[in-house]
């Protein structure tokens, strides 16, 4: 678990998918930390499909600086076996602007995305992302 001023993120590898929990908002320092943090994690799976959960609590706004670099890091991802992200947005005191402007962010990565209500569901959608990802392996 990191902690800063600026944002809290843990994360957690469950066989091919990466759990990230945090605590925005987040500025450009929090992104970096947060972000060579999971590269030691992300290592584990550069040749295999994974995806993201991303359970947020709090307002999930990036500064602008942060958000640049959350659409560099997922377009790296992405070319790293990176499929999906499930979102679930908690203790959010605007959920319908946090999802705009995570949409914005995702969109621009142009990564899969879903927002869901509970962690159970977020891991069926994730789990069933997997499978057909793994079906056109060759």
């Amino acid at each position: 678990m990191m902690k800063t001023d600026h944002g809290t993120l843990h994360f957690e590898l469950v066989n091919n998918i990466l759990m990230i929990e945090g605590c925005g908002p987040w500025n450009k320092e929090a992104m970096i930390l947060s972000l060579s943090n999971a590269n030691v994690v992300q290592r584990l799976r550069a040749h295999e499909k994974w995806g993201v959960i991303v359970t947020l609590n709090g307002d999930p706004i990036h500064t602008p600086e942060a958000a640049e670099l959350l659409v560099e890091y997922v377009k790296y991802d992405k070319q790293n076996g990176r499929i999906a992200t499930a979102l679930i947005l908690t203790d959010c005191t605007a959920p319908a602007l946090g999802q705009r402007h995570l949409s914005d962010l995702y969109n621009q990565a142009g990564e899969a995305y879903q927002f869901f209500n509970n962690i159970n569901d977020a891991k069926m959608w994730m789990t069933s992302i997997l499978a057909q990802a793994e079906q056109y392996v060759y």
